[in-house]
């Protein structure tokens, strides 16, 4: 075969291969024309299927991370309410979970020191000198036991000790020139009860806390029986004392408005089977308790004490407050509960910065004050405030970064809450009289919880009024310095009694 028969040979093979190429690829293509066809619409639901359930996979999706989301925040607010206690929110001492270990309130830290008294610390007992200027003023009765036989030579020891003896003061009215009986109104029965019996009793149902109940029983046994006072005559002595208080407690009232610094604060008591509002209203000298249903402005109102008041108040950030008097400070101890509780849950450092940069300035102002001077220089007052703005920036930035929605809103707020009133919070360093913390009012209103814990709760805003006004006395004559008892039994007596 020649070369050109041979090439033209291999043209044809090569011309029927891609007739051959060209007829299979029309081939394929019918088929997949077919196929399509024959496959699309079941493609198509497919399609169609897959895409719902995605849909409805990203809706659940969606759902679980929100309702996950939920969970979470629950479990932290969960845990923040069980974690919290007196020390790091505002829950009182008396709902803390007592351990084994001996706890130490009011946010102090262990020290070294060994329980007791301290080295250097001058003790105090009852001397015999005290003992024998007493009997001489006739303060003591003087009663003398003679052990061994009687001689000119003795060693004197004296045991002091009290005693009870019921006396029947019998008054004997007599006739005047016209015959008639002048008997006082207090005389209107033929045996009544005398003003120390009734100061007792009164004194040991309010400042001592103890029931009716027991201290009838408390009476009888202290006088060997032959004393029997009834529930009833107890409840009158009490309201006795209640309506002859209303002229102490309206010049207690007059002295509180006067001064230039109030305290107030606000606690829940059981009354008739509902929580009412019990609220002080206190200086350094005296204090003022009232009862009413509710705690609101509307309440406030109705005790008409703050809307008198123009001076200074401190209290435990509540707002309606802003609406009364001038200055307002913003108790540090109630915010240093939070920064607390907020650096337990968060970790943030700024919660600890703050507590402790409050508590120096106090403790700097302190020193200041007692060196005899009566305000902080400019510059360094400047620099103060310039380092909490400092420390609430580093919280909002450390604020972004917490990852419990919870935690992070909380925190949100209490850091707000400082920047808008960062002025109340630092008040105490501007002005020398104001004080860091609102801790008076709380220890003026904790009586209440121990009366609700032993007698449960009052019958009457009547009763719980009355009992407030005869402690609103006590309170106050313990801060003048004053015997409350010597007072209280010259109220029985009818004689005049003075506050300062």
């Amino acid at each position: 075969m020649t070369e050109k028969g041979y090439m033209t040979d291999i043209y044809k093979q090569l011309q029927d291969v891609m007739n051959k190429c060209d007829n299979l690829s029309h081939e394929l293509k019918t088929v997949k024309k077919e196929t399509e066809k024959k496959y699309k619409l079941q493609i198509k639901k497919i399609n169609e299927q897959h895409k719902k359930e995605i849909t409805t996979l990203k809706v659940e999706i969606k759902t679980l991370k929100e309702d996950n989301q939920k969970l979470r925040n629950e479990n932290d607010r969960l845990k923040k309410q069980l974690n919290n206690n007196s020390d790091n929110s505002s829950k009182p001492p008396s709902s803390d979970i007592k351990q084994n270990k001996k706890d130490i309130p009011n946010n102090r830290e262990k020290s070294n020191k060994k329980v007791g008294g301290q080295v250097g610390h001058k003790g105090h007992c009852l001397s015999k000198k005290d003992v024998e200027d007493k009997i001489n003023k006739k303060e003591y009765k003087h009663e003398v036991i003679n052990v061994g036989e009687i001689s000119d030579n003795y060693i004197s020891k004296y045991v002091i000790d009290v005693q009870v003896s019921v006396i029947a003061k019998e008054y004997r009215f007599y006739q005047d020139t016209n015959g008639k009986y002048n008997i006082p109104k207090e005389f209107q029965t033929d045996v009544q009860y005398g003003s120390e019996i009734k100061t007792l009793c009164s004194v040991l149902n309010t400042e001592g806390i103890v029931a009716i109940d027991r201290l009838t029983d408390f009476v009888s046994s202290i006088s060997y029986g032959k004393l029997n006072i009834s529930n009833g005559s107890i409840v009158n002595f009490i309201n006795q004392l209640k309506n002859k208080c209303n002229p102490i407690i309206q010049k207690i009232e007059e002295k509180i408005l006067n001064s230039n610094i109030m305290y107030t604060d606000a606690t829940t008591a059981r009354c008739n089977n509902r929580n009412i509002c019990v609220r002080n209203y206190s200086t350094e000298k005296y204090t003022l308790l009232k009862a009413t249903i509710g705690k609101g402005k509307k309440y406030i109102l109705e005790s008409n004490i703050l809307p008198k008041y123009t001076g200074d108040l401190v209290h435990d950030h509540e707002t309606v407050m802003y609406n009364y008097g001038k200055e307002h400070v913003e108790c540090n101890v109630h915010i240093s509960r939070y920064l607390k509780g907020c650096y337990e849950n968060t970790k943030n450092n700024w919660c600890k910065e703050m507590r402790n940069f409050l508590v120096c300035l106090n403790e700097y102002k302190k020193k200041i004050k007692g060196s005899g001077k009566k305000s902080i220089p400019k510059d360094k007052l400047e620099r103060y405030s310039l380092r909490y703005d400092e420390i609430l920036k580093k919280g909002f930035e450390e604020n972004k970064k917490v990852k419990s929605k919870f935690y992070k809103k909380e925190e949100k707020k209490i850091l707000n809450r400082m920047k808008k009133y960062k002025r109340n919070h630092l008040l105490y360093i501007y002005n020398f009289d104001l004080p860091f913390d609102n801790n008076l009012s709380e220890r003026e209103l904790r009586h209440v919880k121990s009366k609700q814990k032993i007698s449960g709760y009052f019958k009457s805003m009547t009763g719980i009024q009355g009992y407030l006004d005869i402690k609103s006395i006590i309170i106050t004559c313990k801060k003048c310095s004053l015997d409350f008892y010597e007072l209280i039994r010259n109220i029985f007596d009818n004689t005049p009694v003075t506050i300062m």
